[in-house]
């Protein structure tokens, strides 16, 4: 099984003003994070403005980290925000990201800008639309076009246009248990489509993270690795996230290992 890292690119503004010096200081320590990770794994992905926060763009981040690091093994896939991009902004990205060799996107929402000025925060395109476009114009047969999933499937509506869309693969939003695995699993049986659960590292520094989610994940707080082996009998590969403490995602990583 293989352990897919998630990485933040560095945030554009410090205390509402950008400051070249520092983001260049911010650039060499994500990619100085890169370089630990493919210590022990040859996967990394890269979000794209979390929370709204703007940040260097994920294709930018792969970029950086494909240009400066010889391992050529290496697996970098990116989440691409819907809400901020109309579809030609979309083709663009999804092009370059096939140029620089990136082998996958994550479609997403993504939460609302910090510096939108609409209260309704409208968003310019759905990750399922974009993926169907995609798909339509050929672009899966050269990348992995893949889309996000709850971990609990509430609206089956939804769910369906989101399988009629054909992804590459389902990424989860962050998983409490193994039956939520189990049960997504059943219901993308007849469609055959790869299913990679995200989980995040239990630890004091990610609760506030959590509790932002509603994650419960009292099921493995106590032996997170003992859980990481069950979850590795149901799928191939699992996205390991852990928001607010990089050296805890990397013990994960080096006890794996």
């Amino acid at each position: 099984m293989n352990l897919i890292y998630e990485l933040n690119p560095p945030k554009i503004l410090n205390n509402h003003r950008i400051d070249i010096t520092l983001l260049n200081q911010e650039l060499i320590k994500f990619l100085n994070r890169a370089k630990i990770i493919t210590n022990f794994t040859n996967y990394i992905h890269i979000t794209d403005s979390v929370l709204g926060i703007p940040r260097f763009s994920s294709i930018h981040g792969a970029q950086v980290i494909m240009n400066n690091l010889t391992n050529t093994s290496l697996n970098v896939t990116c989440s691409v925000r819907t809400r901020d991009r109309n579809m030609n902004s979309i083709i663009q990205m999804v092009t370059d990201a096939i140029i620089l060799k990136i082998s996958g996107l994550l479609f997403i929402q993504g939460d609302k800008p910090a510096f939108e000025e609409s209260e309704k925060g409208y968003s310019l395109s759905n990750p399922t639309d974009a993926v169907n476009l995609l798909n339509s114009i050929g672009f899966d047969k050269l990348i992995d076009l893949d889309l996000s999933l709850p971990n609990k499937v509430s609206n089956q509506r939804l769910f369906q246009k989101k399988i009629n869309s054909k992804p590459r693969r389902f990424i989860t939003q962050s998983i409490g248990s193994i039956q939520e695995i189990r049960d997504l699993k059943e219901l993308m049986k007849p469609n055959h489509i790869k299913l990679i659960p995200c989980i995040m590292v239990p630890s004091v520094k990610n609760e506030r993270a959590a509790a932002m989610i509603g994650l419960d994940w009292s099921e493995y707080q106590g032996n997170f690795l003992g859980f990481l082996k069950e979850v590795h009998k149901e799928t191939d590969h699992i996205l390991i996230t852990s928001p607010n403490s990089f050296d805890e995602g990397i013990e994960v990583l080096k006890n794996w290992t």
